[in-house]
Order: structure tokens, then sequence, then C-alpha cells
């Protein structure tokens, strides 16, 4: 992904001897399970979390959960592309790597995966690109809360304030309201790139 992901390498590496079942797919990009425990040990990393294995088990949450956050960053990506923002910087793709390299090498479930620098640096700019991307757009959404809804949530939700008046936490309130309208806006844009790029899930549905 150089500068602009350069861009996603929207085609599955094959240098890999690995064989992994596919978990999901988004236009004609496949996802396999194998790159979803790729993914997840650089989302560590990247974290400031240690590295650890993510065990492929399809009725697990952890893993489910993982798989649904690769298919979204995957479409993210393509969304941040096809209008070109989001990008990332050269020096920052770099700093990313170093990191995963030496908190990643050596591990034996890593080395088990045989992820190939080509792939360790495609799923990480991917993440970048998508995170920049993420950011650009969550800026764009953010709305203004008024003070009359403020003190409709205050009147609503009188119970929870006890004695204290609305002017003790109007301004909290308001950050509380506008976080909440963020995240619905996000979730209501998430659903409309997922069905823009036909994503799909290919976990069997939990029991």
């Amino acid at each position: 992904m150089q500068m602009l992901l350069s861009l996603f390498f929207l085609f599955p590496t094959h240098a890999a001897t690995v064989v992994s079942e596919s978990v999901g797919q988004a236009g004609e990009y496949v996802i396999t399970a194998r790159e979803v425990q790729i993914s997840a040990a650089i989302d560590q990393v990247i974290a400031g979390k240690t590295p650890t294995p993510l065990e492929i088990r399809t009725q697990e949450s952890d893993f489910r959960n993982a798989v649904a956050n690769v298919l979204l960053e995957v479409v993210v990506a393509m969304e941040a592309e096809n209008f070109n923002v989001g990008t990332v910087a050269p020096e920052e793709l770099n700093n990313a790597l170093s990191r995963i390299d030496k908190s990643l090498s050596g591990k034996s479930f890593w080395t088990r995966l045989e992820a190939t620098s080509e792939e360790v640096k495609k799923f990480t700019a991917r993440k970048l690109v998508a995170k920049n991307f993420l950011k650009f757009k969550s800026n764009s959404m953010v709305g203004i809360i008024t003070d009359q809804e403020a003190q409709a949530y205050y009147d609503k939700n009188r119970i929870k304030f006890g004695s204290m008046p609305f002017a003790s936490f109007k301004e909290n309130i308001k950050t509380y309201l506008a976080q909440q309208q963020l995240e619905e806006r996000l979730r209501s844009w998430f659903e409309v790139i997922k069905r823009k790029y036909k994503v799909r899930n290919l976990l069997p549905s939990g029991s």
C-alpha cells in the first residue's frame, strides 16, 4: 500500500503454503481464516498489546468478531480508495511494520501462519488506511447537540441525576448524546458500504 496503499492488492497472495478456509467475501475479494489470524496479530501489536494466537473456532465470539472486523476493514479501505482519502504516509507504515516485526518475529504461532512480508505490508497498510478514513468520516459526521436536546434528555432521565441541577450535567449530556449520534450514523454508514461492496460472512450461523 505504499502511499495510497498501492492499491490494496485486492487479490490474495499465494506465496504462503498454509491452506485455510474462506470465511468472508467483499466483492471479488475472499478472506480466509488465516488472513483473519494474521490480521488479529497485527491489530494487537498496533494496539500495544502482547500478541497472542487467535484460534479458529467458528462458534466462538472472538473469532466471529475478528472476521466481522476484517470484513469491515476491507470495505472501509475500498471506500477510502474510491474517494482517494485516508492515505498512509510511508513513515507511518514503516514504523508500524517495524513494530510488528519486532513483536511477532520468532513467535511460534506467527511462524506457523507463514505470513509473507508482502502480506504483512498489505494488511497493515489496509488497517492504517481504514483507520485514517474512519477518522475522516467520523469528523464529517459529528453533529451539534443543542441545549434543548440535552435538557430533554435530562428531564426524561431525571431519576439518574438526583437533586443536582441540569447545569451541572449539561456538557456531559451533550458529549454523551453527540457520541451516541455519531455511533448510530457510523453504524448506518457501515451497513450502506457493506451492501455496496456485497459483503458476505461465510461462517456458519451461531448455535
